[in-house]
């Protein structure tokens, strides 16, 4: 898209289009079905997450990111998803792109360590992807809005749901996340990083908030590294907030994760 030539989030597209040839091509419809007969149903990632008594968090495995870095070059997805679930996460995301250290194999073997419902979180540009999501054990997509035109999100939030997965719509803005809302999405996230720059508006999960009827699932994303941090999302009425890099680099993230969701009133 042309307002991301130059930007961050640009290049990341650029290389995952060229990635797009490596991604095991979408079988005939038959062969879909037969797949997902195999593998039977997902599990709820919207319902996980809509929790009336307080915020679920999303945690997140990831070796390093563009805007911070190496984090745990050497962590092992399966140990951290097991420390996640004891520590009462709602869902676990993982990151599977390249530029953040990892891969779908990642994916596959936080699938085998946990029944939480597992997020598969990358730049998506193709249906292939997304069956390969759900093919490795995903039972949600991201799906950012600014990477995707109109017609093609809406396209993908449906491809998504037919195969099993909830779509997980994320949105840096108002234009952003009214899109996500008309593409069918049923979870939408506001992510507080700003993907074109890097930079975090830590507020902006908490303006935006209102926008979004009480019959989607409200995420926020980015920015969350204290118990001050996830109480004010709670006070905002967010379903759910992801949390990665703040986790990733607690020595006993089991532990981060608890003193996270201990918020009191």
């Amino acid at each position: 898209m042309a307002d991301l030539d130059g930007t961050y989030l640009g290049r990341i597209l650029e290389a995952k289009r060229a990635e797009l040839g490596r991604v095991p091509p979408l079988p005939r419809p038959s062969e879909v079905e037969a797949v997902l007969e195999r593998l039977g149903p997902a599990r709820d990632f919207a319902a996980a997450l809509a929790d009336p008594r307080d915020v679920s968090i999303i945690a997140e495995f990831k070796r390093a990111s563009p805007s911070a870095g190496p984090i745990r070059p050497d962590a092992d997805p399966a140990r951290y998803a097991t420390a996640y679930a004891l520590g009462g996460a709602a869902a676990v995301s993982v990151l599977t792109d390249r530029h953040f250290e990892g891969s779908v194999d990642d994916l596959r073997r936080v699938r085998s360590a946990v029944s939480l419902p597992v997020l598969r979180k990358d730049f998506v540009l193709d249906r292939s992807q997304i069956f390969e999501a759900r093919k490795a054990g995903a039972d949600a997509v991201l799906l950012i809005v600014a990477a995707l035109p109109p017609p093609h999100l809406s396209q993908l939030v449906a491809f998504a749901r037919e195969v099993g997965l909830e779509p997980l719509c994320e949105a840096h803005d108002a234009h952003e996340l009214d899109r996500a809302m008309a593409a069918g999405a049923r979870v939408v996230g506001v992510n507080a990083r700003d993907l074109r720059t890097f930079e975090i508006d830590r507020e902006l999960p908490l303006r935006l908030r209102e926008r979004v009827p009480s019959d989607f699932v409200y995420v926020a994303e980015s920015g969350v590294e204290r118990r001050d941090d996830v109480r004010a999302l709670r006070r905002a009425r967010v379903d759910a907030v992801l949390v990665g890099t703040a986790l990733m680099r607690a020595d006993d993230p089991q532990a981060a994760l608890e003193d996270l969701r201990r918020v009191g009133p």
